[in-house]
């Protein structure tokens, strides 16, 4: 299944159930990021997930929001919708991912009553304000990039894998490359960093707290720091549940617009 948010931060939900075919000692880039991409992680899930926003002056936003998530025949669809504050409440943003082509993305604006698509121009914008893209509230497709494990270290007490993926055409990413550290025993990162196509590192992912939830290793807490700007946004996912049935309703614009 899925962006941190499936990764995508999105879902403010990241999981994985532990599986392996391949040694753990002779991991190669291509194998490693198809693994990563297949993981389990379950039928559907639910959950609420704090956000803190921090900017540059220390100054702190609360936010809450509800997301939920799907897989359809290895394809996933996601939504959340923002529940606080007054100002953000009713915001929602709807992923379905395409075999074959890029995802669908939609953002649902209460003060503007109407739906939006996100365009393929638009992914390089934050996401509300926050430390994340477009592009990052979506799981990128393995084949898009050329992968290679450039070592192991340990991170966060855990053994991992280097991982880089760079794009293999360069118009597909606001990034020039991206560097996981990929955790053994999970296949979970712990951490991403983020270069621009001058390969200066601009942004950091830093898990940090992950469990393992009915079953299915969850990172519970999270921060996506960009580095310019000074500015983190912090997860924390609360009431998460997997495999307890979602409605397919929920992922449509009708529902953006009109559910509660």
């Amino acid at each position: 299944m899925m962006s941190f948010f499936r990764w995508s931060v999105i879902t403010g939900v990241m999981a994985v159930t532990v599986f392996f075919s391949f040694p753990l000692h002779a991991m190669d880039g291509p194998t490693l990021a198809r693994q990563m991409y297949d993981r389990e992680d379950g039928k559907d899930s639910k959950a609420t997930v704090q956000m803190l926003l921090i900017d540059k002056k220390g100054t702190k936003r609360l936010r809450s929001f509800m997301s939920v998530s799907k897989d359809y025949d290895g394809v996933g669809k996601s939504f959340i919708r923002f529940i606080s504050p007054a100002d953000i409440k009713g915001t929602s943003f709807l992923t379905w991912e395409n075999k074959g082509r890029d995802s669908d993305q939609f953002l649902y604006l209460p003060a503007l009553k109407r739906v939006r698509r996100i365009v393929s121009s638009q992914k390089s914008s934050q996401f509300v304000n926050t430390d994340y893209t477009y592009e990052d509230m979506e799981r990128r497709k393995p084949d898009l990039d050329d992968h290679q494990v450039v070592g192991e270290e340990k991170l966060s007490g855990r053994e991992c894998w280097v991982l880089e993926s760079t794009p293999k055409d360069a118009k597909e990413s606001q990034y020039g490359k991206r560097k996981l550290w990929v955790a053994k025993d999970i296949l979970l990162p712990v951490k991403i960093d983020y270069f621009d196509k001058k390969n200066q590192l601009i942004k950091e992912f830093t898990v940090v707290d992950i469990r393992e939830v009915d079953g299915i290793w969850t990172i519970i807490e999270s921060e996506m720091q960009d580095l310019k700007k000074s500015h983190k946004t912090l997860l924390k996912t609360e009431n998460v549940t997997f495999n307890q049935g979602v409605e397919d309703s929920l992922f449509t614009e009708a529902y953006m617009m009109h559910g509660e």
